[in-house]
């Protein structure tokens, strides 16, 4: 009887979590199906949408360093002056990309293999749009 009780306490709690996390769960998905497409953005020149641009930026600076050292440090820099410059950094007054989540995005990016690239830009994007 216990058992059965711990399951079902589990099994509401993992629908919850379901619930809560829907969109992340979807994008792992997607990833896992090579399947991600570029979410809507407001489009910086025509072609690439703002945020686009700054991820294609931070990638390039992350994977093609040109200083020896402080590589991933300026690369977030950059992106997140290219956000608030292009007033895309917030949303409805708070910000789009949590300091935990850039890390994680900066370091995925530096693991990531060359042949990854747009696969990884999309995960990018997903995160932050």
């Amino acid at each position: 009887m216990k058992e059965n009780k711990i399951t079902a306490i589990t099994k509401e709690k993992e629908e919850v979590l379901k619930d809560v996390y829907k969109d992340t769960l979807e994008i792992l998905d997607a990833y896992d199906h090579q399947t991600l497409t570029r979410p809507e953005g407001t489009y910086y020149d025509g072609n690439e949408t703002i945020e686009e641009v700054a991820v294609s930026m931070m990638y390039d600076m992350i994977k093609n360093p040109v200083w020896y050292d402080c590589n991933k440090q300026i690369a977030a820099i950059k992106f997140l002056l290219f956000l608030e410059w292009n007033n895309a950094l917030y949303v409805d007054g708070e910000k789009r990309i949590s300091d935990t989540l850039l890390v994680a995005l900066i370091l995925m990016i530096e693991k990531s293999r060359e042949e990854d690239k747009e696969m990884i830009i999309r995960t990018v994007l997903n995160c932050i749009c």
